[in-house]
């Protein structure tokens, strides 16, 4: 009996043993298999390198250089604290940071979770020759941007920065993950889809120790598309050099085809430091100085009174709406009295019966006041948005701004108030409410210089071997006449006794232009100077702009007629 009572006994255990092995090999089938999988097969992300940016003359300005990177598996880790000592001693970085960068890929135990960035190559050799006995470290590489001319090209670079959750909620369809860096400004971010690569991936077969033992699949990554700018870094370099410590803004431009040779803006940054590794302090400081501001790019975005330069655009109107005339004189005393006020010239003895010739040539502002007033607010405003002002140039870097030009109908609506004769006087010299950017300016007279034709600005010529296809130049409707008339003013301006653009007369080509001194009420007056050279065909286009610069006839001047000597020496002329 007792026999029997202990052979059923047997017998139950050993069926419910037997069920226990069919529902664990048989039905549990597939759930273990996927377990033991993700032991034996490790998934590796590739990263695809950005696409590479070169100059004009096929120069390289930004490139990818290999970063090494420390991960780990934490299902595979054994002894938590002995990694974190082994690479605190080997890295330099923080035990309590390590810790805490574990702990969150403790969350993931079967994902490699990335704790340490951007390593020097004799540290990643150390840490990969150790982490052999140590599972779960893995040492991982990827391309990082680099950035060969730092500040000289941040305005146009831009730079790049981890995707934020708005952008990844836009762009999640297009494949980008919370780990992506996309370009934050510059053409990085106008032409990100063309720089972006195509990522890839390694599978590959391990060990119970987490050691690699062959390569089962791998889809190779794609570069991204190489750009090429029409900008010359010998020229960049050049401007740069010029303004130095002072704030202000330079653009070289082709007055023909709007091809940019140069564009800078100072105080600048350098873009290498949004992709170090621990770098986030120096990056909040840069993003929140609001004592120089270095990331605004004063050359597309910065508003500012014109000043004097703006008389190109009253000469224009006038002599082309037929107020004025090659032949007609008006005088200068000193000054005049416009309603109940007295405007004055900033040379007090006046200067005398002038034409317009002379008048843009001595930038006499008491000729400006009267002809400011023959063409009218209106006539002002309207030949100001012929020339491109208060609207975009275009220009493939985002962030420009639209400037403003006002009409007396917007000062009715918005500040109810009619609009008086003296702020005519005043709009005609490029004063009151009346803000524009570098960039148009230098659109502007690049307009006279090519025969009344407003191009379109850019700094991307090529994507690879295709050629883009910008917005061509389009007509102004000025008479021929006209341009005649003020070219051959500008180019007196610099080359004829008593220009005020005196600095800017080189002995090597005729530079013509228009100096401009902007009254600020927050302190020295902005400096201008635009103009273009040579005066028969042109083929550069400039603007020099320095904040609370003093006079423009001075260092921007100084600095135009070197930086055309320095494109003619570049064979740019």
């Amino acid at each position: 009996m007792r026999n029997r009572i202990f052979t059923r006994v047997i017998l139950f255990f050993f069926a419910v043993l037997t069920l226990g092995l069919f529902y664990t090999q048989v039905l549990q089938r597939d759930v273990y298999e996927k377990l033991s999988e993700k032991n034996r097969v490790r998934v590796l992300p590739l990263e695809a390198p950005r696409g590479k940016i070169y100059d004009r003359k096929g120069r390289l300005l930004v490139n990818n250089r290999i970063s090494f990177d420390v991960e780990v598996i934490f299902q595979e880790i054994k002894d938590v604290e002995g990694v974190i000592d082994l690479l605190s001693d080997i890295a330099y970085v923080d035990r309590q940071v390590l810790s805490l960068r574990i702990e969150k890929a403790r969350r993931r135990p079967f994902i490699p979770v990335k704790i340490i960035e951007d390593i020097e190559k004799h540290k990643a050799i150390q840490i990969e020759e150790i982490a052999l006995e140590v599972p779960g470290v893995i040492v991982t590489t990827r391309p990082l941007r680099n950035y060969i001319y730092k500040n000289s090209l941040s305005r146009i670079t831009g730079y790049l920065g981890k995707i934020s959750e708005e952008e990844l909620d836009k762009y999640r369809t297009y494949g980008y993950r919370m780990r992506d860096f996309v370009g934050k400004d510059g053409i990085e971010r106008s032409y990100n889809d063309y720089l972006r690569g195509v990522d890839g991936g390694l599978q590959v077969e391990v060990d119970s120790r987490g050691r690699e033992l062959c390569i089962l699949a791998i889809k190779e990554p794609q570069s991204g598309r190489d750009l090429h700018l029409s900008i010359d870094i010998e020229l960049q370099k050049f401007c740069d050099s010029l303004l130095a410590e002072k704030r202000g803004a330079i653009v070289a431009m082709d007055p023909q085809t709007g091809a940019i040779l140069a564009i800078t803006s100072h105080p600048d940054f350098d873009p290498n430091i949004f992709v170090k590794r621990n770098n986030s302090k120096n990056v909040t400081a840069l993003l929140n100085n609001s004592t120089t501001y270095p990331m605004l790019n004063r050359a597309i975005s910065g508003l500012y009174p014109p000043g004097s330069v703006f008389k190109i655009i009253i000469a224009s109107a006038a002599l082309n709406e037929g107020c004025f005339d090659n032949k007609r004189t008006l005088t200068c005393e000193g000054s005049i009295m416009v309603g109940n006020r007295r405007f004055r010239c900033w040379r007090e003895k006046g200067h005398g019966v002038i034409s317009i010739n002379e008048g843009i040539k001595a930038s006499c502002n008491v000729f400006f006041y009267q002809l400011g007033i023959l063409v009218g607010p209106d006539g002002i405003s309207r030949y100001a948005f012929r020339f491109g002002f208060g609207k975009p140039t275009g220009i493939d870097i985002p962030g420009e701004a639209n400037g403003f030009v006002p009409t007396p109908a917007w000062k009715r609506k918005n500040l109810r108030q009619p609009w008086f004769k003296g702020e005519t006087a005043n709009y005609a010299i490029g004063q009151g409410y009346l803000l524009v950017t570098p960039i148009q300016v230098v659109r502007a007279v690049a307009a006279i210089a090519n025969g009344g034709k407003l191009v379109h600005p850019f700094v991307v010529e090529r994507i690879e071997d295709v050629r883009l296809q910008h917005a061509g130049p389009r007509s102004m409707g000025l008479k021929k006449e006209t341009l005649t008339i003020v070219k051959e003013a500008l180019r007196d301006v610099v080359n004829a006794r008593r220009g005020t653009g005196l600095y800017a007369r080189s002995k090597d080509t005729v530079i013509s232009g228009k100096t401009g001194t902007a009254q600020n009420p927050k302190g020295t007056s902005h400096a201008w100077f635009t103009g273009f050279a040579p005066f028969e065909n042109p083929r550069l286009s400039i603007v020099v702009f320095i904040e609370h610069g003093g006079k423009g006839g001075l260092d921007p001047a100084r600095f135009a007629k070197n930086i055309i000597e320095e494109a003619k020496r570049l064979e740019l002329l």
